[in-house]
């Protein structure tokens, strides 16, 4: 068949070219178009480079965050509130009763019950209407108080009756006493043992003043432990602390430490230099704690300031310098501070937690309970 010359052209071409490519493995190869029958293929498509997506912004535990004091010597609970990482200002003042002094915020947040010492009362607070809903006829001289940790039952101790007081949450009908037979000083009750309130003694001359009131059985449990003030649960609830005297001028470095199961004495410690009263207590001082569990904060009536206590180790880590006679603290997590009251120069410090410096001071005249509750946006 005769074959056309044209296409005789291209085949010599083609094969010059394979000669060529076979001889240098370096050499490179020349360009070829054939018109009537090549096309370009289309590079391959590259992949587009996906757009970040931001993580969303974790939700704010509240819009602020209100904070009650009870000022002993105006018979007011003082009201400060604070945005998330803004100051605190005072929002406003509620009338109770005589010498407002131990404070209590229901673990739901829906109420504020605070002491009124030398009135024998105790004034029940509505958080977000900011006014005083009742007044309890309690008994006399009341002082400790604690919340049930499911949030529907109010205890009140006395320094000078023989009884617990109980009142039903919300309807604030009383409920059948705790008959203990002494004087009582503090009280304190923990989520992990939710039927045992542990309570210490003031105003007796009765050995073992620490002492548990089962509220299954009614039964009575004497620690064998003299000179106790506050008793309190570490922040993992695997220990209960104490600290001693609860006189302002028979300061005391000693702590005891015990087993809540076997309710006994596991040791007793010394802080040098100091003098530890309170700690911020579950079921009282508010609904929000540290995350940090290693750290328990105490504070101190010698230096004075707030103690950050390593209570594994049981050593003191770090100091805040604070007024006079510090008492009571409560915990903002958004800010990621706490609140102190000192009593003698009527402040609530405000402190930051990872510099452990006082960044503000708001003054309320004779500061002793504090407690915070999150109100959210309207």
């Amino acid at each position: 068949m005769a074959v056309r010359p044209v296409r005789i052209f291209a085949l010599a071409i083609i094969g010059t070219m394979v000669i060529a490519a076979c001889a240098s493995t370096t050499a490179d190869a020349p360009v070829v178009s054939d018109v009537a029958s090549y096309e370009a293929e289309p590079a391959p498509a590259s992949s587009p480079t996906p757009t970040p997506i931001p993580a969303p912004s974790p939700t704010p535990l509240y819009s602020k965050l209100r904070i009650f004091v009870a000022s002993e010597s105006t018979d007011q609970v003082w009201v400060l509130d604070g945005k998330p990482g803004e100051p605190y200002a005072l929002v406003g003042k509620i009338a109770v009763g005589k010498l407002p002094h131990q404070l209590g915020v229901s673990p739901d947040g829906k109420w504020v019950a605070v002491n009124n010492r030398m009135g024998n009362t105790t004034s029940i607070i509505d958080p977000f209407a900011m006014k005083e809903v009742v007044r309890l006829r309690v008994g006399k001289q009341p002082h400790g108080i604690t919340w049930s940790p499911d949030g529907k039952t109010l205890f009140v101790g006395h320094e000078h009756d023989m009884y617990i007081a109980r009142f039903e949450a919300g309807t604030w009908k009383p409920l059948p006493p705790l008959m203990v037979g002494v004087p009582q000083h503090v009280l304190t009750i923990a989520p992990s043992r939710p039927n045992e309130l542990w309570f210490t003694l003031t105003n007796t001359s009765q050995a073992n003043v620490l002492r548990v009131y089962d509220l299954e059985t009614d039964k009575i449990t004497q620690i064998k432990v003299s000179d106790v003030h506050d008793a309190y649960f570490t922040p993992d609830q695997s220990e209960v602390w104490s600290s001693s005297s609860g006189f302002l001028d028979k300061p005391s470095d000693r702590m005891v430490i015990y087993d809540p199961v076997m309710k006994t004495v596991k040791s007793e410690i010394h802080l040098p230099g100091t003098y530890p009263f309170h700690t911020e207590k579950v079921d009282q001082d508010g609904v929000f704690f540290m995350a940090d569990r290693s750290l328990m904060v105490l504070s101190d009536h010698l230096g004075p300031g707030l103690l950050w206590v390593d209570w594994k180790e049981r050593r003191v880590v770090s100091e805040t310098k604070l007024g006079q006679q510090p008492f009571h603290t409560t915990y903002d997590p958004e800010g990621d501070r706490l609140l102190t009251t000192t009593n003698v120069d009527g402040m609530v410090n405000v402190i930051d937690v990872k510099t452990r410096a006082v960044v503000q001071k708001v003054a309320v005249p004779k500061a002793h309970g504090i407690g915070a509750v999150g109100i959210a946006a309207p």
